[in-house]
């Protein structure tokens, strides 16, 4: 159990330290394509005026990197004077996994393909990057412009009249490269956000698996108990009647011992987890638990008193609803010491079929009411795992779609009440 914790505990540390290595990383590459020279210039004086501006191709020099300003400034500014040359300059930024932001494009690039050729062409390789045509002469419509590069990408690009001003230029340089960085950022986030709840998957799945380990230990405690308990009063029986009736309940409490053992097998495979439902009156489970609780309500000196009893059918799983009433019973039990009276009943109540079992113990404070139903919370100090009513609940409200609830009784005590649907077809209850 301790390792079990310790796994979990670790691999909570792992995932912590996971996320905060993945810090984004703020992206203000901008890509200039132009055939003149000056107006690349421009572009630089502009948007890296701090920065030596030397234009090199990347035609001169396999050697020669596409030139890019130092990093120090606001943006890092790459430039291209044909159609071919800002093709190859994007490939290759998409290979180092250095993808532009966005780029400032001409449209007329002395070829036989323009600035809206090239930018579809590179929205086929990085669809999100942003484009802003800058020309003086132009012979296609903003609406044949859409249409050509796609409605999906009418929010990823944007028209400039040439003369330019600075002012133009370099908002529309801020604006692109914050839409492409919050885009950016919101899909490491949301990537993060799915690797978080997979690993933490993993992690409740051990939690869930420790769980089930504590749950299990607490459940075979119970069986053993009724299966000492029995051995005794077997042993005290000259009857050979009795003798046989108690071993055949010895037999029922380790039959149901196995079956509390599949529940491992139900967290590898969830798809086998819903165990058999049957028909039954409600009593007769509460009749299996007395047989079961029969040596501890004796030496409990426990009074048992049955306040009403309907006969009610419900479509249960017989071992589960049989671990709730017996977990519910022995807190009775702890709860009131070596004396004390339980009462039981049975009722129906529309949909369903009530269960009540009220002890006549201390109850539990309002402020603890909802604690005790969350797992590994314990008023018994060593002595209690904090997993019996959490589980019950479980057993009740997922794997049998009804009600648990725990209330104070308004005399003295605390009463446990348990809603189970009935079954569709009473009369087939046995």
């Amino acid at each position: 159990m301790k390792q079990l914790a310790k796994i979990v505990k670790h691999k909570s540390m792992q995932e912590n330290q996971a996320l905060s290595k993945s810090e984004f990383k703020h992206n203000h590459r901008i890509l200039v394509v132009d055939d003149e020279r000056e107006i690349i210039q421009s572009y630089l004086d502009i948007l890296t005026p701090e920065a030596e501006n030397n234009v090199i191709s990347i035609k001169s020099s396999r050697s020669q990197r596409p030139e890019t300003i130092r990093s120090d400034t606001e943006f890092r500014v790459v430039v291209a004077k044909n159609y071919d040359e800002a093709l190859a300059i994007v490939k290759k930024q998409i290979r180092e996994g250095a993808p532009f932001a966005m780029g400032f494009f001409d449209v007329l690039l002395g070829g036989s393909k323009d600035g809206f050729d090239l930018v579809k062409e590179i929205h086929d390789l990085d669809p999100n990057m942003y484009a802003v045509f800058v020309t003086a002469f132009n012979d296609r419509s903003v609406d044949s412009i859409q249409q050509f590069l796609g409605e999906d990408k009418t929010n990823r690009w944007d028209y400039l009249n040439k003369p330019f001003s600075n002012g133009e230029i370099l908002q529309k340089a801020r604006n692109f490269t914050s839409l492409w960085n919050l885009n950016e950022e919101k899909k490491l986030q949301n990537a993060q956000l799915a690797e978080a709840q997979r690993r933490l998957m993993e992690s409740e799945k051990l939690s869930s698996i420790a769980a089930v380990a504590r749950g299990v230990s607490h459940e075979f405690g119970n069986l053993l108990m009724q299966i000492m308990g029995k051995a005794d009063i077997c042993l005290a029986e000259k009857n050979p009647e009795k003798m046989k009736a108690g071993l055949e309940v010895i037999l029922d409490a380790t039959g149901r011992a196995n079956e509390i053992l599949e529940k491992f097998k139900d967290l590898s495979n969830p798809a086998e987890s819903a165990r058999e439902k049957t028909d039954i009156y409600a009593h007769s489970l509460l009749d299996e638990v007395l047989v079961l609780m029969e040596h501890k309500i004796k030496v409990s000196q426990l009074k048992v008193c049955r306040i009403k009893t309907e006969k009610v059918s419900i479509h249960v799983n017989q071992t589960s609803i049989l671990q709730v009433l017996v977990n519910l019973t022995i807190n009775s039990i702890h709860a009131m010491g070596n004396s004390g009276q339980i009462d039981l009943t049975v009722t129906d109540v529309g949909e369903f079929a009530e269960i009540r079992l009220r002890d006549y113990g201390p109850g539990i404070k309002k402020e603890l009411m909802d604690k005790v139903l969350e797992p590994f919370y314990t008023t018994k100090g060593k002595q209690g795992t904090g997993l019996g009513l959490p589980i019950c609940r479980e057993i009740i409200e997922v794997d049998h779609q009804g009600e648990f609830q725990l209330v104070n009784h308004g005399v003295k005590g605390l009463e446990a009440v348990i809603r189970l649907p009935k079954a569709c077809k009473p009369n087939g209850a046995v």
